[in-house]
C-alpha cells in the first residue's frame, strides 16, 4: 500500500523521463550509427537533473561543492569505462560515430534513475531536519558522480574516436567533432 502511493504520487513527467532513459539505454546495447551532438543528450539530462536537485536547497554553497567533488570523480571513471570499449569509428564523410553496442549505458541509467528517485522519496518522506540535510547532501553528491561518469565516458568515447581516426585529442578536436554535422544521406541514422 505504502509503495502504491508513492508511485502513484510520482509526477508523470517522471516516469515520461524514465521511458525516455529506457529507451536511450536500449538503442545503445545494439551497434548504431550516431552523432556526436545526440550522444551528448544523456549526459546533459543528469547534470541538469543532478544540478536542479540544488535549487532551493538550504546550504546551497555545500551541496554545490559536493556536487562538484562528485562530477570529478565521475568525469575520471567514466573516462576510465570509455577504455573498455572498442573505440568508435567516426566517418568525416557522414559525420557520424560508429559505436558498438553496450550494456553499459542501459546499466548506469538504471542505477543513477533508482538512486535518484529513492534519494527523493526519502528526501520527501523524512521531516528531521538534520537526516533531510545528510540525504540532500548524499543526493548532491551522488547527482554530480552520476553526472560525471555519463560526461567522463562520453568525452572518453569522443577521445578514443579522434586517437583510432588518427588525430590529436585536444579541446579544440573534441568541439569540432561535436560540430560536425551528419551528412543529408546519413539521414534518420544520427
Amino acid at each position: 500500500m505504502f509503495i502504491a502511493t508513492i508511485l502513484s504520487h510520482t509526477p508523470i513527467w517522471v516516469w515520461a523521463l524514465l521511458a525516455f532513459l529506457i529507451y536511450r539505454g536500449l538503442m545503445a546495447l545494439r551497434p548504431r550509427e550516431v552523432s556526436p551532438s545526440r550522444m551528448l543528450v544523456i549526459p546533459l539530462v543528469f547534470l541538469v537533473w543532478g544540478l536542479s536537485g540544488l535549487l532551493g536547497a538550504d546550504g546551497v554553497g555545500a551541496e554545490l561543492a559536493l556536487f562538484a567533488g562528485g562530477l570529478l570523480v565521475g568525469l575520471a571513471c567514466g573516462r576510465g569505462l570509455a577504455s573498455l570499449s572498442p573505440a568508435p569509428r567516426w566517418s568525416r564523410a557522414t559525420g557520424l560515430l560508429a559505436m558498438p553496442g553496450s550494456p553499459i549505458p542501459l546499466i548506469l541509467i538504471v542505477v543513477a534513475f533508482a538512486t535518484k528517485y529513492v534519494g527523493t522519496v526519502a528526501l520527501a518522506l523524512n521531516p528531521d531536519i538534520a537526516v533531510h540535510a545528510e540525504i540532500a547532501a548524499a543526493m548532491a553528491a551522488v547527482g554530480g558522480l552520476f553526472a560525471g561518469l555519463f560526461w567522463g565516458r562520453t568525452l572518453g568515447q569522443f577521445a578514443h574516436a579522434l586517437q583510432a581516426d588518427g588525430e590529436a585529442v585536444t579541446f579544440g578536436g573534441l568541439v569540432d567533432l561535436v560540430r560536425t554535422r551528419p551528412s543529408p544521406s546519413a539521414g534518420a541514422a544520427s
